[in-house]
């Protein structure tokens, strides 16, 4: 097949793949070179050297190598090997290296990956948070405006109460901004300024107290004469609890949580039993309805 080749017709790389064939050939045939085969071989061995690839060359010196020792040219023959020898460490570095690389990337894809799975973790665990905590202040919000509505009717000669002003103040919000995207953080906002009213401020709270003195014949104002030196916390916890308020929405009122309001209100109705006071039985009462 080499030989019905035409030599002359063919680029300079396939002219040095066909001088290294044309060498192998003769070798595995005869066991050693004639002078055209070695002249062949030589040319392959310079092509090579001179523009690779290292494989090819790593090839030429090693057939060089063996066929110089066949013929007792041992020094020619030990430096044709370490040529070789020299060559074929150089593949085997670049394929180190590029084990290496491809290692690194991979690293790199996987550490990408980990990163957008985490953080898309995180979001969803952020949105799970957000849907709790904007149900629990939707709760808070039934809750404010159905104990705080009942107390309306004992209002008498206002136009409002602070039941109905809530309820208004949520139903606008309502009107304004039904079936838009908008809806519920807007009443998630009106009820956080709502609660912030309860927990700050001395007007909305003297409003409640006065509503429940009105309607729990005057329970604040007694509970004031009986524990005259409770802390205005104590006062705020027992307001809200007689108003029935839920453990949800006086935990949150008060910034405390539920293990600290239970406590705390388990503690407020022994220093009325202990207190002795003749109203003690009413207000301890208002506490268990």
């Amino acid at each position: 097949m080499l030989d019905s080749l035409d030599r002359s017709t063919l680029s300079d790389r396939e002219k040095a793949t066909y001088d290294y064939l044309t060498a192998y050939s003769f070798y595995r045939t005869y066991y050693f070179l004639d002078d055209a085969s070695e002249a062949a071989l030589q040319r392959a061995c310079h092509y090579f050297d001179k523009n690779g690839p290292a494989v090819d060359q790593m090839r030429v010196w090693e057939l060089m190598g063996t066929v110089q020792t066949a013929t007792n040219r041992y020094d020619s023959g030990l430096v044709s090997f370490l040529k070789a020898e020299q060559v074929a460490r150089s593949i085997e570095k670049a394929r180190v290296k590029a084990w290496a690389l491809l290692f690194l990337i991979v690293a790199l894809l996987a550490t990408l990956l980990l990163y957008f799975w985490a953080r898309k973790v995180q979001i969803e665990k952020q949105l799970i948070v957000e849907r709790e905590e904007n149900d629990r202040v939707m709760s808070i919000a039934e809750d404010l405006q159905n104990r705080l509505s009942a107390l309306q009717g004992t209002r008498k000669g206002e136009k409002s109460s602070i039941g109905l002003d809530m309820l208004d103040r949520l139903c606008e919000q309502y009107y304004v901004y039904e079936g838009t995207s908008s809806l519920q953080p807007k009443i998630l906002k009106e009820v956080r300024t709502l609660v912030e009213g309860l927990r700050a401020d001395e007007k909305v709270q003297k409003n409640l107290e006065q509503s429940l003195n009105e309607s729990h014949d005057q329970v604040m104002k007694r509970l004031r004469a009986s524990c005259p030196k409770w802390k205005e916390e104590d006062y705020l916890l027992y307001m809200f609890t007689v108003a029935g308020f839920s453990s949800t929405t006086i935990s949150t009122l008060l910034e405390k949580d539920k293990p600290y309001v239970y406590n705390r209100l388990y503690r407020l109705k022994e220093r009325i039993k202990a207190s002795e006071a003749p109203d003690s039985e009413f207000l301890l009462l208002q506490l268990e309805k």
